[in-house]
């Protein structure tokens, strides 16, 4: 292209932006997530080619390692050992590529035969169940990185939301007669072992920690079951610092979903961190080893009716608003470099989608669309 062609498109490209309203959010990938995706029953090319359309440029896909390796491998560092089933896993990514869209594959969910049986029973899922040998995670890591870095893949995320019981149990054990956390130094075996296990393959890959929940309380010992108390994620930060821990991460990941209408102040010492008080995020962090690292946000939303998982809602037309502002606070804030929806479409769990149950677009598709394509 001629400069002064390019210069023409660049100046009618910023007009454009100017008249939607937004400013091109430099070096912030927006992606979205789809709960279906990840259902092995289901054709992933249709979910992928939805999320495309959204002008998203990542698909967050749930990695579930008891999905993959129903049974132990006999060599679990080799992606074509027997016990494990990529079949489905291989139609997401294929789909994603065919659509243009960087993968971000969350690596969670411990199968039956490398749980900790130790853990104290809980109501919570199976998958939550701390791996007996953390190794044993980075050995499934490194399978995977040797499967799908050849593939494209080089966006990952050790475990999920490894703060509270749903994803990773038990976080807190009883010491001299106190419940103390003991989730950071699982999470912190786990987080080394995948992010060796990937870097073994792909030293260019980019593999986020944390992957913190919002939510967390503030006097475990008052908890009704206190091996099932949830960490704070300003708190995990500081915990993952002790000495002896310190697992290595390229970004730090947190899921900032709002409790309350988009807010400016936030009273201090709360027990959440969510998209308006980020700062109290970015504090924990600087005060600890991972001083100024970049901050991934890879689940936020809206929900517009209330479920069990999820009961604070607005309306539709407040999601769309309350996305615009969102996008606008993020373009504000350069540390934050991934930014992701969840999720494409409601279901009966959760209903933050841009799409409802029954896939039809809400206002905030419009909006989602418009940001994800001028972040491109």
């Amino acid at each position: 292209m001629r400069p002064i062609l390019r210069r023409a498109v660049a100046a009618c490209a910023a007009l454009s932006a100017l008249l939607l309203g937004a400013v091109p959010a430099a070096g912030l990938t927006v992606g979205i997530q789809d709960d279906r995706i990840a259902q092995p029953q289901l054709d992933p090319a249709p979910r992928v080619a939805a999320a495309a359309a959204t002008g998203a440029r990542m698909i967050r896909v749930d990695l579930r390692w008891d999905q993959v390796a129903h049974r132990r491998p006999a060599t679990p560092t080799d992606p074509a050992d027997p016990a494990y089933d990529w079949a489905h896993y291989d139609a997401v990514v294929a789909a994603a590529r065919a659509r243009g869209m960087r993968p971000l594959m969350v690596i969670w969910g411990t199968p039956a035969w490398a749980a900790d049986t130790s853990a104290p029973v809980s109501s919570f899922p199976a998958y939550s169940v701390r791996p007996r040998r953390p190794a044993d995670v980075g050995d499934f890591a490194t399978a995977a990185a040797r499967r799908y870095a050849p593939r494209g893949v080089m966006d990952w995320e050790s475990w999920n939301e490894p703060n509270i019981p749903l994803f990773l149990r038990p976080q807190y054990a009883r010491r001299g007669g106190r419940w103390v956390a003991v989730s950071p130094r699982t999470y912190s075996a786990i987080a080394t072992s995948v992010y060796r296990g990937i870097k073994s393959v792909s030293p260019r890959a980019r593999v986020a920690g944390g992957v913190t929940a919002p939510t967390g309380d503030l006097d475990p010992q008052g908890c009704p079951v206190q091996p099932d108390c949830r960490v704070r994620p300003q708190d995990f930060v500081r915990l993952l610092n002790a000495k002896g821990l310190r697992p290595p991460m390229d970004a730090w990941s947190h899921h900032p979903y709002p409790l309350r209408r988009p807010a400016d102040r936030t009273p201090p010492n709360r027990a959440y961190v969510d998209l308006y008080n980020l700062d109290t995020l970015f504090g924990a962090l600087d005060a600890t080893y991972l001083r100024g690292k970049p901050v991934w946000l890879t689940e936020f939303g809206f929900a517009t009716r209330r479920t069990s998982q999820y009961p604070f809602f607005v309306t539709p037309a407040e999601q769309a608003r309350y996305m615009a502002d969102a996008f606008r606070r993020m373009r504000a804030t350069p540390r934050v470099r991934v930014f992701v929806w969840y999720l494409l479409q409601d279901h009966p769990d959760w209903a933050s989608g841009v799409l409802d149950v029954a896939g039809k677009r809400k206002p905030s598709y419009v909006v989602f669309r418009r940001q994800a394509l001028l972040a491109r």
